[in-house]
Formats: C-alpha cells, structure tokens, sequence
C-alpha cells in the first residue's frame, strides 16, 4: 500500500515546484521530502520527477499520481471528519488565511468569541490576499479564509472548495478636508480623473477594482503611490498628495482633516466570504468557527 506521507510529499512538490519548497510547507526538511519520493519511486518503479533547471517538474506517471492522490486525501478527510463529528470538544490547531482589513473587522472579534466558545482550540491567523487565500485552502494550507471580490471582479472558487457570502462592504474615497470635492455628498469616477491616487499594489484585487471602475469611463487613473497599509493611504490622504479608495470594513478612524467620500456610478463593493475546502465540511472545528463568523454577521446586516 502506498503511504500517505509520501504522497502528501508528492503532492507538495507538485503545487510548491521544488523540494526545498516542499519541506518548507510541510514543516519537513528537504532530505526528508526526497526520502518520500524515493519510497514511491521504489513502490512504482518509476521517477516521479523531472529537473527542469533549478526547479523540479512531476513525470506523467507522477503527476497522475497526484491527482488521484488529491482526490484520495481529500476523501480520507471527510471520512475522518464524520468520524470525529460527535466529538464534544474542540480541541487542536485551526488556521485561518485572511486579508487584513478583514483581520481588524472580522477575525480579531471573531478571536475574542472563540476564546470563550472553543478554549481549547489553538487559532493561528496569516495575513494572505484572497487569491492567495483560496489557493491555500485548495491545497490543504489553511482551513479556513476569509477573502473579498469586488463588483464585476469575481473571485474564482475551484470546485473543491466552498464558500459562504457573510458581508457586503463598501469602499469611500478620502479627500483631504480642504479639497476642491470635499463639500459635495457623492463623487464620481469622472470627478475625480485629474487626482493623483494611492492604491495597493498592483495585481492586488483593489487595484485592479479601482483601474476597473476608471475603464468603465474610458480613463486610467494617475496613480504615483502603491502600498498595502490603508492607514498610509490616509497618511497621504491628510497631506494633501494624493486620494484614496479605502473599504470601510476595518478602517481605522479618519483624521479631522480627511473625508470619506461616498462613490457612485459605479459604487465600489465588495463581497466578502469565508471559504473552506468541501473535504472539511463536516469538520467540527470548521463548522463552529463558520457559524461564530455568520453570528457576527446576522442576514439583515
């Protein structure tokens, strides 16, 4: 029978490209990766990788193997999941992969619940972008994560992994206190195509909402400043050098000297939602941290 550790090892070759990859997302090391690989290689009789420059690649028989790997590891923890489902305590580690917004507004009250809810269950929290996010639950990286999509940019769920809508957020645009716009009630992409902007960095799903709500109009925004911190956004903001669009969900308190503009035609929204992988559905560490998320979330929020 094949052993599920060198598969498991198998299988984060593949998603990670190297072995030194490998065993860092494992928390193995590099020779003992290899040890695993070369167990299945003995079992198969036949390479399961390829070097490829610096980087290794899986054979066919390798990357077949993988993918009814996956399959398999996946069903073993539903499996172990319906079994452990009558458990009465909480107990062990639980990862959540969130975006930081989300980690001020969300996951820091969501702590303060399962420190009383779930004593026993050992929380660890990363900031990752939502992209990242779903990928990491995908292949097993984290249990749980909360990511955003905004508008017409929709986020893409693989079909192993499923999500729950929990909050629609809204994103303002900052003005200083003394700008030409800041007594008006609503602004407008078109009003605001002369600014000079801030924005997280590019390739990140907020700055490809802001590029997107420009094109919508026929313009490009002049942005000059990239950083992820929307604090720095509104450090910016306050001197005068540049505007913002900053969500709403974990906004810290604005300056005097800042105003949060309300944004039209298009208004800036975003979804955001937790995700998991549909092997883990019936796990009961799962379950009670989703429904500590929706208990944050009522419907009519």
């Amino acid at each position: 029978m094949i052993d599920l550790g060198s598969l498991r090892s198998l299988i984060a070759v593949r998603d990670h490209g190297s072995i030194v990859a490998a065993a860092a997302a494992l928390d193995f090391t590099p020779s003992a990766v290899s040890q695993q690989i070369k167990k299945l290689e003995r079992k198969s009789h036949s390479p399961m990788l390829e070097r490829v420059g610096r980087s290794v690649i899986l054979t066919e028989r390798g990357r077949l193997l993988a993918e009814r790997g996956t399959v398999l590891l996946a069903d073993l923890e539903q499996v172990e999941n319906i079994a452990v489902g009558g458990a009465e305590e909480l107990r062990g580690t639980f990862r959540i992969a969130s975006f930081s917004t989300a980690n001020r507004g969300i996951v820091a009250p969501l702590l303060a619940r399962l420190r009383t809810t779930a004593p026993e269950l050992d929380i660890t929290v990363v900031e990752t972008d939502p992209r990242e996010a779903v990928t990491l639950v995908e292949r097993g990286g984290t249990d749980l994560a909360l990511v955003h999509d905004w508008n017409s940019l929709s986020l893409e769920i693989p079909s192993t992994v499923e999500s729950h809508q929990l909050h629609v957020d809204h994103a303002d645009v900052l003005l200083a206190w003394d700008h030409r716009l800041s007594l008006q009630d609503q602004v407008t992409p078109m009003d605001l195509i002369e600014e000079r902007w801030i924005t997280t960095p590019a390739g990140t799903i907020c700055h490809e909402w802001l590029v997107h709500m420009f094109a919508m109009h026929g313009h490009r925004p002049d942005v000059r400043y990239f950083d992820g911190s929307y604090s720095t956004h509104a450090a910016m903001v306050e001197h005068g050098v540049a505007v913002a669009l900053v969500p709403r969900l974990g906004r810290e308190p604005l300056s005097p000297r800042v105003r949060a503009m309300t944004v039209v035609d298009p208004t800036p929204q975003r979804r955001v939602s937790s995700v998991w992988r549909v092997a883990s559905r019936e796990n009961p560490a799962r379950q009670h941290v989703q429904h500590q998320l929706e208990e944050l979330f009522p419907p009519t929020s």
